[in-house]
């Protein structure tokens, strides 16, 4: 906690999107299933259809890490193609109109730009995917800015966090996420990570450990809860 104490309260917020604000996991093994199957049928490739616990292991992951570990050796390096094949199935499946985002979210972005706290999104995505986020599940109009890995200068989620910090002018920042990518970003930055518990990882070595209930984390940061 000490690196957090130096930081609240934040004048900029960052969050990772899958896992830590949108609860991906209520779709995604259903939807990457159906992608291997078509894909397996459409090259005549026998692929292994995951569980939900293989499925969900790659969220939060990047590029090949969350493709290839889906398609057989020998095959792996084709993993831009199945991301062709699956991405448009997602896109549809985050604008069909169902609330995706976790309980309290749609509250707390809002709260907090109310209070003075900016507000980034940082997800190792793609722009189409990041575009059915922004405007699929509405998180454009509940934050101040989105970055993902094909924003202008960006390579890493390092970059993410440095350049909305730079676009935010802040001193005091902090990273939330639930995965080891976003921990690492912090860390490289210097930033202190609260990390949004979950059963695909364990991060209780960062700064701080939030639950998920919105007030939870409004008090970690040292700010106002909501009425």
């Amino acid at each position: 906690m000490t690196l957090l104490r130096t930081h609240i309260p934040p004048e900029l917020v960052v969050f990772d999107v899958d896992g830590t604000l949108h609860d991906t996991f209520r779709w995604w093994a259903p939807v990457i299933r159906a992608g291997l199957q078509r894909f397996g049928e459409r090259e005549g490739i026998a692929i292994e259809l995951p569980d939900d616990e293989t499925a969900e292991a790659v969220v939060g992951m990047r590029d090949a890490g969350v493709w290839g570990p889906f398609l057989p050796e020998g095959h792996k390096h084709r993993w831009q193609d199945l991301r062709a094949m699956v991405v448009p199935m997602e896109v549809e499946k985050v604008s069909d109109g169902t609330d995706y985002l976790f309980a309290g979210v749609r509250q707390l972005l809002p709260h907090l730009r109310r209070i003075g706290v900016r507000v980034a999104l940082a997800s190792n995505c793609r722009t189409t995917y990041m575009g059915a986020m922004k405007h699929g599940q509405g998180l454009a109009a509940l934050s101040d800015w989105q970055f993902c890995l094909d924003s202008p200068g960006v390579q890493s989620k390092t970059d993410m966090l440095r350049i909305a910090r730079e676009t935010a002018g802040a001193e005091r920042v902090v990273m939330v996420g639930d995965r080891e990518p976003d921990q690492e970003a912090a860390q490289a930055l210097g930033w202190p990570f609260v990390w949004r518990r979950n059963d695909r990882c364990d991060l209780g070595n960062s700064d701080a450990v939030w639950g998920g209930d919105p007030d939870e984390l409004l008090g970690l940061l040292g700010l106002a809860r909501m009425e």
